[in-house]
């Protein structure tokens, strides 16, 4: 007898989770209008869009360009190694940090160089050092944004300098620093507001500070890039951290975008707050098994989703227990299936696992009559189990 409860399918009391709209006190109203010919702020973590001024128009980004050269010189290269400044780098018009022809540097100052002053220098001798030259160094740039799944960016170099197919979107641009943003050394070098670095053949310091003024004006501003060329007007990228969330807005060809992207920010940040939608610690579900005496186990998701939400949004966990389970289940067997959707798009999805093992072991017959005796919910579950088992 005791063997064939391993064979059974048993039928199960469940209660399946709907949650409808989690709502979360907050501001929604007083959201800032901006200048910019496009503008968009994302939270980091989830890249959730809270924000939207044609954010999917190509433009172009002058030296915002240079998020994406610091992310592939991240990437790609060895920030100890020791470049050899080319005539060609020397050589760059426009924003300097005013490197010599044959000056000697390390690419991670030559990228600080890139960041706080938005070298246009540093950023060929960085291509021709980490690239080969800066025809290849820009082939990885286009690879690396294809690969981050971009379909409206294109780079023709590595500084911003105007070109007819040199462009992106602000949503795009937002999702470069995003996931530049997962890199601890380019977080650091963008939230630098100044660097001093030794000056080969020079007996001072070559010092550099930030052209990015909200780091010292916008509270939780932790970076990341300023833009400017007359083709593209006044562009920049900032991310603003507060109580654990961290939002990126991108604007483009604005000329008031110190003002905006405080307002933005602002305003975001009054109006979304991070939410725990689901956690691994979290019973979501139950599965009880013959009214519990041939087991029961709480089941929870195998991933957490923490998400920016509003007042207005509807947020919606759903789970769905198996219809037919395979026994012995054990700690960590996956059970069933979740989704996260935030006002009707899915936003996550997660499977459902076992807190504890159900064995499905015969009880003693004493104990199991005697708690029949007590529940009506045994016996109906313990005889369609049986009547399962018997119509096979």
């Amino acid at each position: 007898m005791k063997n064939i409860f391993y064979r059974i399918t048993v039928i199960i009391a469940v209660t399946t989770v709907i949650i409808c709209g989690i709502y979360v006190p907050a501001n929604a109203e007083g959201v800032p209008g901006t200048s910019a010919n496009a503008a968009v702020v994302i939270e980091q973590k989830s890249g959730r869009v809270l924000y939207n001024h044609n954010a999917d128009s190509e433009l172009p980004m002058a030296s915002t360009t240079k998020i994406m050269t610091a992310l592939v010189a991240l990437k790609y290269g060895n920030l100890e190694d020791v470049i050899e400044v080319s005539e060609a780098a020397s050589m760059v018009e426009g924003s300097s940090m005013y490197l010599e022809k044959g000056e000697k540097i390390s690419l991670e100052n030559l990228i600080y160089g890139l960041m706080l002053l938005s070298g246009n220098d540093a950023a060929v001798a960085i291509a021709e050092s980490v690239g080969g030259s800066v025809e290849r160094f820009v082939e990885m740039m286009n690879e690396t944004a294809a690969n981050i799944g971009l379909e409206h960016t294109h780079f023709d170099n590595p500084n911003g300098l105007p070109s007819d197919t040199h462009y992106t979107t602000a949503l795009e641009l937002a999702k470069i620093t995003k996931y530049a943003m997962d890199i601890p050394k380019f977080c650091e070098i963008a939230a630098t507001k100044t660097k001093s670095v030794p000056w080969e053949g020079k007996e001072y310091n070559r010092e550099m500070k930030n052209h990015n003024k909200l780091l010292g004006t916008l509270d939780g501003c932790v970076g990341v890039k300023t833009g400017f060329t007359k083709k593209a007007g006044r562009c920049l990228v900032s991310a603003v951290t507060r109580d654990e969330m961290t939002l990126i807005c991108v604007t483009l060809g604005d000329p008031n975008d110190w003002a905006d992207h405080t307002g933005l920010h602002n305003a975001m940040f009054e109006q979304y707050h991070q939410t725990e939608l689901t956690s691994t610690e979290q019973v979501i579900d139950k599965i009880v098994v013959a009214g519990g005496l041939l087991g029961y186990t709480g089941v929870s998701p195998d991933k957490a989703y923490t998400f920016p939400v509003s007042d207005s949004d509807e947020i919606n966990v759903d789970t769905e227990l198996n219809q037919e389970m395979n026994f012995p289940i054990k700690t960590g067997d996956s059970v069933g299936r979740g989704t996260v959707t935030v006002n009707g798009e899915k936003y996550g999805e997660f499977n459902l696992v076992a807190n504890s093992d159900i064995d499905l072991v015969m009880p003693d017959k004493t104990n199991f009559w005697s708690k029949l005796g007590h529940n009506t919910s045994y016996i109906f579950g313990y005889w369609l189990g049986l009547m399962k088992h018997n119509d096979e």
